[in-house]
């Protein structure tokens, strides 16, 4: 006989799909009987060995033809058999969809060109080998064949559990979402990723359905820009480790945002297609803020695909059950690294943090006016706070709202102290009662508009203070959000870096005076923690005095953590 053409298997294989009758074994079951071809057993448990699946797509009796499988003692070795008098090509490309790949990736092998050339009709680029009954193990060395160290069958595992779960959600003739409901799928975020980038790198390079940005990391350039990236301030990447009651998924995607005032760019957004159709990358994408992401098509599914995920769980450990994760309310207010470490502490955040309006100009919510300005209704029609300060009556009243009903609130105003653009403005008396810093990316933007600078020059009146009048101000800034938050809810105030980078050597003066009367305010006042930078950090952690690296804000967040737990109601024992 001649030696099967190898000539159509142009692509890596992850997927070997055999036929059974004079493919798999020598003989027809249902007829002369069989004949196994032993180098083909051998075969299919080194491919399992290197991960890449093997399954059955077979005309038999399904209960026959297992026995025979099982007698062979290779069933356990197969994925989502299919052996039923049926045609072979919309099978297969169901098995296929129900696994996640692409037909470009599975290889059919058959001794039939008739189920081939079917097989094909129906799913275009899948690769075939037309078997004779013959020794097919010659493949196991062909390039595209190779796949990667797998003897502990974890990939086996993986496809077992999503087999299980695609028979139970048919045989209970349940909906996808009533059976990802009662799936019990909990996720565990991974923000420590420097121990995992096997994985991530593997996450970026590997997949293709579900990796919404497709950029790669495989050469050193591409590894070094990423190493870069990572190290850049407002930067958040995670590694997602899935489980449900089918079992555990693994590590199945990676994020990578980077978070400024003007919004959160995305930069990576990858899946294993182990989660398709589970609605994990919608629930990230929840969890990040629903930015905007660059979608590089093909995609399997868009980022959004259900009206919302309601059944997905973010735990801390798995455990038995998994222990969910602590969801406090919590209240921030500051630039925007300081979401870097809300990441870290929790989901549902009210944020008062650096953004850009709609005029693409900066607004700093840092602002004392914006704490201590008395809520006057006067304000809400006021150009000066509308246009010049960029938030907004609603926007004081939504931080009122916030300090008092939050579980936990983190201020970060040290730059509401130092600059030298702070003015009063509006009410009745002379000069403006009401106080406002306009950012000096945003002043210069507004000095460019003829029909701004006028109005502004009349309206805003200039106001050079101490720097004791404005620690004075800052402190008033944390009496207020004392006088409304609850008794339980912890106060936390972000201390100025005055001992790394040109910023602190510029001003270190008034960083060590904020600190000061922020380490004076905590102590007098209970329900208050200092954090102070210059404890909790190294020089390593200090990317330019003001930004810190992941590792820096995962620090003060653990210290947050720590500290918010104190607060929080302890069971009694038994």
């Amino acid at each position: 006989m001649a030696t099967p053409s190898f000539e159509n298997v142009t692509h890596p294989v992850k997927l070997v799909v055999w036929d059974l009758d004079e493919t798999l074994w020598a003989g027809t079951l249902s007829e002369e009987g069989i004949k196994m071809i032993e180098p083909h057993a051998d075969m299919i448990r080194t491919l399992v060995d290197r991960g890449i699946m093997c399954a059955i797509c077979s005309k038999n009796d399904f209960d026959q033809a297992k026995k025979a499988v099982q007698d062979l003692g290779l069933w356990d070795l197969f994925v989502f058999p299919h052996i039923a008098w049926q045609p072979k090509g919309q099978a297969i490309a169901k098995m296929i969809k129900d696994m996640g790949l692409r037909d470009e990736n599975v290889l059919f092998l058959d001794d039939n060109h008739l189920n081939i050339e079917e097989a094909q009709f129906f799913n275009a680029n899948l690769m075939t080998v037309l078997a004779d009954g013959t020794d097919l193990s010659a493949l196991l060395d062909h390039e595209h064949l190779q796949g990667k160290d797998d003897t502990k069958h974890s990939r086996l595992k993986q496809y077992k559990v999503m087999e299980q779960k695609q028979s139970e959600q048919s045989e209970g003739g349940l909906s996808n979402t009533e059976f990802l409901a009662q799936s019990g799928i909990k996720v565990k975020i991974i923000t420590d990723i420097a121990p995992h980038m096997d994985r991530v790198l593997e996450l970026i390079n590997r997949t293709n359905q579900l990796n919404y940005t497709k950029v790669r990391a495989n050469t050193p350039e591409e590894r070094a820009e990423l190493d870069e990236l990572l190290r850049v301030p407002g930067v958040h990447a995670g590694l997602i480790h899935a489980q449900d009651r089918y079992g555990d998924y693994g590590v199945v995607g990676f994020f990578c945002v980077r978070t400024r005032y003007n919004g959160t760019s995305v930069h990576h957004f990858a899946f294993s297609c182990r989660t398709i159709s589970m609605g994990i990358e919608q629930w990230v994408w929840d969890y990040l803020g629903r930015p905007e992401v660059p979608v590089r098509e093909p995609v399997a599914n868009p980022v959004q695909s259900y009206d919302t995920v309601d059944w997905v769980t973010e735990v801390t450990d798995f455990g038995d059950d998994g222990a969910a994760v602590v969801d406090r309310h919590i209240c921030l207010v500051g630039g925007c690294d300081l979401q870097q470490v809300s990441f870290y502490c929790g989901s549902k955040r009210d944020e008062f943090v650096n953004t850009q309006d709609d005029q693409g100009m900066l607004v700093r919510y840092d602002d004392v006016g914006f704490f201590i300005n008395k809520r006057d209704p006067s304000l809400r029609h006021s150009k000066p706070l509308n246009n010049y300060l960029g938030y907004s009556l609603d926007d004081m009243n939504a931080l009122d709202t916030s300090l008092a009903e939050v579980e936990l609130i983190i201020l970060s105003l040290f730059f509401a102290v130092p600059g030298d653009n702070l003015f009063t403005y509006g009410g009745k008396a002379f000069g403006g009662e009401f106080w406002g810093t306009v950012p000096p990316a945003r002043l210069k933007a507004l000095m460019r508009k003829p029909e701004i600078a006028l109005p502004f020059a009349k309206q805003m009146f200039h106001r050079r203070l101490s720097i004791e009048d404005r620690l004075d101000q800052a402190r008033q800034c944390f009496e207020h959000a004392n006088r409304l938050r609850k008794p339980e809810t912890p106060l936390f105030i972000i201390g100025a870096n005055s001992d790394f980078g040109p910023q602190a050597e510029r001003n270190p003066e008034v960083r060590r005076a904020f600190n000061a009367m922020c380490k004076s305010f905590c102590e007098a006042t209970p329900g208050t923690v200092l954090i102070s930078p210059n404890e909790l950090l190294d020089a390593d952690d200090i990317v330019d005095s003001d930004h810190y690296t992941r590792t820096g804000y995962f620090k003060i967040a653990d210290f947050v953590n720590a500290q918010a737990a104190k607060f929080e109601p302890q069971e009694q024992g038994s």
